[in-house]
């Protein structure tokens, strides 16, 4: 990225996160479940058999839980991310919410998937559909600022090459996230992939 553009994706991160720390907890819990029934209504959710989803951090970020309930609910098949590197991560399969809740917790106090043998792996899902996204700043042209470590990104390339070869296009790409996080304009580069739709509570 061009210096201008990590300075000014540096001063965005720091002032969203400012914000979301100073957020009332009813009022995040609320936003939520706000954005989540909107998912629900979704054709793109209704109609996806395997979705990604994040499992969120404990303060400071959308509340994805009652979208991960909802899922299982509903007999799609969920993958969850787990980092592997500081700058890489897998998203691997949750069997249900009583699998989630033995997931031993990462550095951020998020669960995170161990590696099984027998837990299958998003890049080799033909049945993924769609991916919901988190970030810290998202716009009106459907452009996402992350946490700055590179993560989604660097997976979406990897979930592009993968499909590719077996002749699939990308699964519809959906960020997630409260109100305050939508801003005028996210600065971009080459490397940011650009999202397919933006959600977020009232």
């Amino acid at each position: 990225a061009s210096p201008s553009v990590k300075v000014i994706k540096k001063q965005l991160r720091s002032s969203i996160r400012k914000t979301l720390r100073q957020m009332p907890v009813e009022t995040l819990k609320k936003q939520s479940v706000q954005a989540a029934e909107k998912l629900f209504e979704s054709k793109v959710y209704k109609e996806a058999r395997a979705l990604c989803v994040f499992l969120s951090m404990p303060t400071g970020e959308i509340d994805t839980s009652s979208i991960i309930e909802r899922a299982f609910k509903d007999k799609k098949k969920c993958f969850v991310p787990r980092c592997i590197s500081k700058t890489e991560m897998v998203m691997l399969e949750a069997k249900g919410l009583e699998d989630i809740q033995k997931f031993p917790l990462s550095n951020w106090k998020i669960p995170e998937p161990p590696v099984d043998e027998d837990r299958s792996n998003a890049l080799e899902c033909e049945h993924l559909d769609l991916i919901i996204v988190p970030g810290i700043a998202f716009d009106s042209k459907n452009q996402r600022c992350g946490q700055g470590a590179g993560y989604y990104d660097r997976f979406f390339s990897k979930l592009e090459a993968a499909r590719k070869k077996l002749g699939l296009g990308m699964p519809y790409l959906l960020g997630i996230g409260l109100p305050c996080q939508i801003v005028q304009e996210v600065p971009t580069d080459e490397y940011d992939y650009v999202l397919d739709e933006i959600i977020t509570g009232k």
